[in-house]
């Protein structure tokens, strides 16, 4: 059975896929997804059984006024029926079915100090030759890796921290280095 978060989002990814604006559509979520997240008031505003529905798409025509039409449309279509609280999922289960569509997988990249934009782009080219997809990755700071790496990607992990090295190695030395 399909779920609410998919109906939505592939109502929206209909839309792209119409236009041909797949990846064009799935930057713009995730955009919008990045401003809701560091402004809870604008879910706070959209969820307001306060607030009368027609001062609540002028607040979205105001907040989102650069977005694309069918993009604004879309988020009043979710306030309009009250689903502002799924808003989040919503966005991630679209953005995953875009992925799905262009071929790209997500992860995370940990390190122990932020890694410049041309790091994080040469891990992604290794990665995109040995997962054969293209693939997009986020750093975060991970200090109790003591260097190197760690990529994980869905249910995979490449780790190449220096941790992980030293556990292999004592895992070794204590098996007896067989």
């Amino acid at each position: 059975m399909d779920s609410l978060y998919s109906r939505y989002a592939n109502a929206l990814f209909s839309i792209a896929l119409e236009e041909n604006k797949v990846e064009f559509y799935k930057n713009e979520i995730k955009m919008l997804k990045q401003v809701i997240l560091q402004n809870d008031e604008i879910l706070h505003l959209l969820s307001s059984c306060f607030i009368q529905k027609e001062d609540k798409e002028k607040i979205i025509d105001e907040v989102f006024k650069n977005q694309d039409i069918n993009i604004i449309n879309f988020l009043k279509v979710i306030v309009n029926n009250k689903r502002t609280n799924c808003l989040i999922k919503i966005f991630d289960e679209f953005i995953k079915t875009c992925n799905e569509n262009l071929n790209v997988k997500e992860g995370i990249v940990y390190s122990i100090t932020k890694l410049d934009k041309k790091q994080v782009e040469e891990i992604e080219k290794a990665l995109k030759v040995r997962l054969n997809c293209e693939v997009e990755l986020v750093n975060l700071i991970d200090e109790r890796l003591l260097g190197g790496v760690k990529v994980v990607i869905e249910d995979k992990i490449f780790d190449g921290s220096i941790k992980n090295k030293l556990e292999k190695l004592k895992s070794s030395l204590i098996s007896g280095g067989n």
